[in-house]
């Protein structure tokens, strides 16, 4: 969610000197993922600190405790950033919303031209009133323009459509909708070499308000019933969670796609802790407590799950042992932390403090699960 909204509201090749090239992406065909392969970060770029954005760097960051990968951060760049103690794959974005579009292409193929067989991600969260806010045909035709650019600067690209804020059945329609759409104007299936979701569990607006929390998509009327009204504490709900992973991947496997790789570019808690533990006899101090340790479950087990158990011998993708998703991004490395006083325009889950760049507890859990050495039982919260 790099665009800032209210809260509630809701690689490629790695050029270092300019003159070296590093491995892509890896393609899934060429070699077995690592676990390391799996694990990335959402980097925010500038966060608000109060009532201003503060420029960040990636070098800043001492990432390596964490055991990633790989990172994105919503734009595309020539010389991607890179941490101090460490190398990552970087997935590129080439940004669709009317703010963003079109790229200045010059320096979109200078980046293509130094970073041959890279990941690139054709929008964020498109379908998104509150982001991409394009209609299905306008996303397609956009799409289609950046993929041929791409594409025509490097074959060897991979090219990702842009993840949807949640694979929801009316967010699902949507992405059919850009198919069609793609397919009527081009006369040709929309061309994906991976397929791509956000996994921001949220509700889909209100009759009041179609902009709330992820918002009705862009271009679609509901049926009665069929956005979904998730509540606070849903966001951290880790069976909703894999409920909507294999639903998409059934998805796939029904429209044909089940032979192609699925990353989660964006997961996490974005609302504040108080607000998913709603129990009003407690203090908001208790009740942060609490949320704070929802959210820890949700990683623990969401990482679990994604590594060792999302696993499907009839939607799973056949090259990666049958697993539903290949590489997935936590949201975020560096954000700022909501405060309804002090940083009204922040979002939760950070796992580092962007002014002192130390781990948070949701930095040391995240540390913790990648340096486990054999299976851990941790609590399971009862409300």
């Amino acid at each position: 969610m790099q665009f800032r909204r209210k809260v509630l509201t809701l690689a490629v090749t790695i050029a270092l000197l300019g003159v070296a090239l590093l491995s892509a992406f890896p393609a899934l065909s060429d070699a077995p993922l690592t676990d390391k392969d799996r694990f990335g970060v959402a980097f925010v770029g500038r966060v608000w600190q109060g009532k201003t954005l503060v420029p960040q760097s990636l070098a800043d960051y001492a990432v390596a405790p964490l055991k990633i990968g790989w990172y994105s951060n919503w734009t595309y760049a020539a010389i991607p950033d890179q941490p101090a103690d460490d190398t990552l794959d970087y997935v590129h974005v080439i940004g669709v919303r009317d703010s963003l579009w079109p790229p200045d292409w010059d320096q979109v193929r200078n980046a293509v031209t130094l970073n041959q067989g890279a990941l690139w991600i054709i929008g964020n969260e498109p379908e998104c009133p509150n982001q991409g806010n394009l209609t299905p045909a306008q996303y397609a035709e956009r799409y289609h323009e950046s993929y041929v650019r791409i594409m025509g600067w490097d074959p060897t690209a991979q090219i990702a459509i842009g993840g949807v804020v949640e694979p929801t059945p009316l967010r699902l329609r949507w992405i059919e909708a850009a198919l069609a759409a793609y397919q009527t104007a081009y006369g040709e299936p929309m061309p994906i070499d991976v397929w791509n979701i956000h996994m921001q569990i949220l509700h889909e607006g209100t009759e009041e308000n179609p902009k709330s929390g992820a918002g009705v998509p862009v271009g679609l009327t509901p049926v009665p019933g069929e956005a979904r009204d998730y509540s606070y504490p849903d966001c951290a709900n880790v069976r909703i969670f894999k409920i909507l992973v294999n639903d998409f991947r059934q998805w796939m496997a029904d429209n044909g796609q089940r032979n192609k790789p699925l990353i989660i570019s964006e997961m996490g808690v974005l609302q504040p802790s108080y607000l998913l533990y709603p129990n009003h006899e407690m203090s908001e101090e208790q009740r942060t407590e609490m949320g704070d340790r929802l959210i820890e479950q949700f990683m623990w087990q969401t990482f679990d799950w994604l590594l060792n158990y999302g696993r499907n011998a009839e939607i799973g993708y056949p090259e990666d042992d049958n697993r539903l998703v290949q590489r997935w991004l936590w949201y975020s490395l560096n954000d700022g932390i909501y405060d309804e006083q002090t940083n009204p325009r922040g979002f939760n889950g950070s796992l580092f403090d962007n002014k002192t760049q130390t781990l948070t507890r949701f930095g040391e859990t995240f540390v913790a699960f990648r340096n486990q050495t054999y299976r851990l039982a941790i609590p399971i919260i009862s409300k």
